[in-house]
């Protein structure tokens, strides 16, 4: 019975689609119940596979008819793929349910589930794949389905454009991906997961280019080229190019593409941890990539006037958030990341849709209500906010390396993880509207409940997760100190980013509330600049289309 559980969960979503194509033009919109229905059932079996793999052990199923023992179809169900399918599912299920009434009216109502069933069923396959060629196969299937499902609307110019677009970004990564699987094949002589793993941690890596100025480390090479692969799903700059054009899908579409697609990076890192944790050259670069793409992500999302834009770049800042995770060993905490990535920005794409729906047909909304700008400027309350900012998350660091028995300071990717959960908690303590004019004893205690709440939160899931997930001992630990940097050198770049986040929020604070602040002339003039390269996202898609232009020139003037 253990085989049972993941058929029904993998396969479900594909007799969905059939069904959907097949009696769509017999049944019209009621062919939704069958997406529905197949959702529902595979993500029951999903929690159950979950269960197995959580109390026994991984499963692992092959399917060798036809084919040659290299490229065998195998389905392997560890802890990481179990989870990655109880996202998929879950998110999926509430995507169709709400796409019932959202797309109801719409000429490719029957297209539109089909596909989404469809991608469901590839995506968890992706995750299930125990093949590197049926893992490349399912990888580069998911970038035809986002093609299709971003120009869904065929009248649309700007939509035909923006699967365009991905399919040539993703199909860049794909082809890094494939010669990726290629090298593997070459340097290990196996596809299968289980094989490739115990070759790496049996053998020595063997060198490319032996005897010529480029020899190198074959696993560096090899993961590298995953890393081509990684930043053009997940959007990292500059193959972000793709992702403002998911606003031109319907909402459901976007939810699924932001909620499950982009994840794809996070997972095939964690997927092939064995690989990068030999392979620190590759993993450093991973958290510089993965720290620009943050930075310009979040800075772009503050520039933003459109819901949909906004929320676009909030995904690509997160998911460089997640690839820096990566880069500095915390596996886990970055699969941690992408499911609660997952699970709000879901949320928030099928809020903004059905908000933007209902502000079309009522012409009374959004309502517009007085907002009163303050101007006292409240020392205590600025004083108490910071203090506590400051001091109170190093007594819980305390407190929990020692009571606890975490050992914080042992790991740099740990440290980052906490230094993320100091900005989220300091950043929603300075958000609170009710900071603006009053100083008490409720805003203070406010301020110190969200600020425990958030870091101990943190603490206890980053702690659970990895042990969860890495449950073999010292696994986690080995993957934080293959990706580990110099000692000065990190302890100087958090001490830089602590300060440049003090110091951007006393300027925000202090000009909120009335305080006059000396601003030179020529500061002025780079910030208004810098604003508006942002808002058209550093020209980078401009940029890219002028080189598009300028190619298809050349091309008719060689014929």
């Amino acid at each position: 019975m253990d085989f049972l559980f993941p058929i029904i969960a993998v396969f479900a979503p594909l007799l969905a689609s059939g069904l959907t194509a097949l009696l769509g033009t017999r049944l019209g919109e009621r062919t939704s119940s069958f997406g529905v229905s197949a959702l529902a059932l595979s993500t029951v079996a999903t929690l159950a596979s979950l269960y197995h793999v959580v109390q026994s052990e991984p499963i692992f199923l092959a399917f060798s008819v036809f084919l040659p023992r290299s490229i065998q179809y195998t389905v392997l169900i560890d802890r990481l793929a179990a989870v990655m399918m109880v996202l998929i599912t879950g998110v999926s299920l509430v995507i169709h349910l709400y796409s019932q009434r959202y797309m109801q009216g719409d000429q490719g109502y029957v297209r539109f589930f089909s596909l989404l069933s469809l991608l469901t069923f590839v995506l968890l396959s992706l995750v299930t794949s125990g093949n590197l060629f049926w893992l490349f196969v399912h990888w580069h299937a998911v970038t035809w389905l986002l093609m299709a499902l971003l120009s869904f609307n065929a009248t649309s110019h700007a939509a035909r454009k923006a699967g365009h677009t991905a399919l040539r970004v993703q199909g860049l990564g794909d082809a890094a991906l494939l010669l990726g699987i290629l090298l593997i094949y070459l340097k290990f002589g196996t596809l299968d997961l289980t094989e490739l793993f115990r070759a790496i941690q049996s053998s020595v890596a063997p060198l490319l280019w032996v005897g010529t100025v480029f020899e190198s480390n074959s696993v560096t090479v090899i993961t590298l080229l995953l890393l081509i692969a990684i930043m053009t799903k997940s959007a990292q700059f500059p193959f972000h190019v793709w992702l403002p054009g998911t606003i031109e899908a319907p909402t459901p579409v976007s939810a699924m593409l932001h909620a499950g697609i982009v994840n794809a990076g996070g997972f095939l890192v964690n997927r092939l941890a064995p690989l990068y944790g030999v392979a620190p050259t590759s993993l450093h670069l991973m958290f510089l990539i993965g720290g620009l793409t943050a930075l310009i992500g979040a800075t772009t999302m503050l520039t933003q006037s459109s819901i949909k834009r906004t929320l676009v770049y909030s995904t690509m800042g997160q998911m460089g958030y997640m690839v820096m995770e990566c880069g500095l060993g915390a596996f886990a905490l970055a699969v941690f990341h992408l499911c609660a990535h997952g699970l709000f920005k879901a949320t928030l794409f099928l809020n903004s849709g059905a908000t933007i729906q209902k502000a079309r047909n009522e012409s009374q909304l959004p309502e517009r209500e007085p907002v009163e700008e303050t101007t006292r400027f409240s020392l205590v309350t600025w004083a108490t906010g910071l203090g506590i900012t400051l001091i109170l998350p190093l007594l819980l660091l305390l407190v929990a390396h020692g009571l606890v028995h975490i050992p914080l300071f042992e790991s740099q990717g740990t440290l980052i993880f906490l230094f993320f959960a100091w900005v989220t908690s300091a950043q929603a303590i300075f958000s609170l509207y009710q900071l603006n004019a009053t100083a008490s004893w409720n805003v203070s205690l406010t301020m110190v409940a969200t600020l425990a709440l958030i870091g101990l939160t943190y603490l206890w899931a980053g702690e659970s997760f990895t042990h969860f997930l890495y449950a073999e001992p010292g696994q986690a630990a080995a993957y934080f100190q293959a990706a580990s940097w110099p000692s000065g050198l990190f302890e100087t770049f958090v001490a830089l980013a602590t300060v440049l986040v003090v110091a951007v929020w006393m300027f925000l604070y202090g000009k909120a509330h009335g305080m006059r602040l000396l601003i030179p002339g020529w500061l002025g003039t780079i910030q208004t600049r810098a604003y508006v390269a942002f808002l058209n996202g550093l020209y980078v898609e401009d940029v890219l289309r002028a080189w598009g232009r300028r190619s298809r020139r050349k091309t008719v003037r060689s014929h």
